[in-house]
């Protein structure tokens, strides 16, 4: 048999053995099988990467936290619920990210999120973060940046604004969680093994940080909602408590990213979209450790 393997090479391993295959994870990782696997479910996202900048941002850059572009405002935006002054999260232009969600003739993306922990309609739901979070889209304004004060909140239990960061974007080729390989996993588990399965796992996952597309990195069971219409509404973008900078040794609450927003236990808010039915069906769900 050594022979027969000199000559015409060694078969792969993919055959249903039990979790028998013997072979290494760097072998494993390298199967026609997994290549397979992973060319299939791979897309591609971008990392925000959002970075302290210690000094303000200009308004018609694309960022985090500092002074929004205004200029499609009357005033500073409130919450619906509650009425306190909205804390500014961060701003897209197209021109800087073209593959994220722009509705047609809108090339400017912002989002606003309710900095009262006391709001009545915070999180009234499980998991529905419609309530706490703020989309607008607009036709981006070149012109001189409108000026507001902000007001301030009234007294209660704030989250504090959301410091000046830029972003240094990065792509990435994006991976589902566990379950949303369907079948994928416990197949590569019956066939290789548990520990293979685990490599897998740890080489080819969801990123969990602020990313356009790509899939969610879901820390609870996965949620896709359905539009009005009947279409299952695509993800496309997920706002991360976990974009923490290059350098920073054993994170403290403050310091697990530079814009310092905490969504429950290090979590995720995932944001969907129906595109048949635009910009309305905008909705949004977070969940935690």
């Amino acid at each position: 048999m050594g022979f027969f393997y000199k000559l015409f090479g060694k078969k792969e391993q993919t055959e249903d053995t039990g979790g028998k295959v013997n072979l290494s994870p760097e072998q494993f990782l390298a199967t026609s099988y997994i290549k397979d696997i992973v060319n299939r479910y791979k897309k591609e996202a971008v990392l925000l990467l959002p970075h302290a900048a210690g000094k303000p941002v200009s308004s018609l850059r694309s960022k985090f936290g500092g002074i929004p572009n205004y200029n499609s405002f009357d005033r500073h935006p409130c919450c619906d619920s509650c009425q306190t002054p909205l804390n500014f999260v961060l701003q897209l232009y197209k021109s800087d990210f073209p593959g994220h969600y722009f509705p047609s003739k809108k090339n400017l993306f912002q989002l606003f999120r309710c900095p009262n922990n006391n709001c009545p309609e915070a999180y009234a739901e499980p998991f529905l973060a419609d309530h706490k979070m703020f989309v607008y889209y607009f036709e981006n304004n070149e012109a001189a940046n409108k000026h507001f004060e902000v007001p301030l909140p009234g007294t209660g239990e704030f989250e504090p604004p959301v410091p000046d960061c830029i972003l240094k974007p990065e792509l990435i080729d994006d991976y589902p969680v566990y379950d949303d390989f369907d079948n994928v996993t416990d197949d590569i588990e019956r066939i290789y093994g548990e520990e293979l399965a685990e490599s897998f796992m740890e080489e080819f996952s969801a990123m969990q940080r602020t990313k356009i597309g790509g899939y969610p990195s879901f820390t609870q069971p996965s949620f896709y909602p359905v539009c009005a219409c009947g279409n299952e509404k695509e993800f496309f973008f997920q706002l991360s408590s976990e974009d923490t900078e290059a350098g920073v040794v054993n994170p403290v609450p403050d310091n697990w990213s530079p814009h310092h927003i905490m969504i429950g236990d290090l979590g995720n808010i995932y944001f969907y979209v129906c595109k048949s039915c635009g910009e309305s069906s905008i909705e949004s769900y977070w969940d935690c450790y």
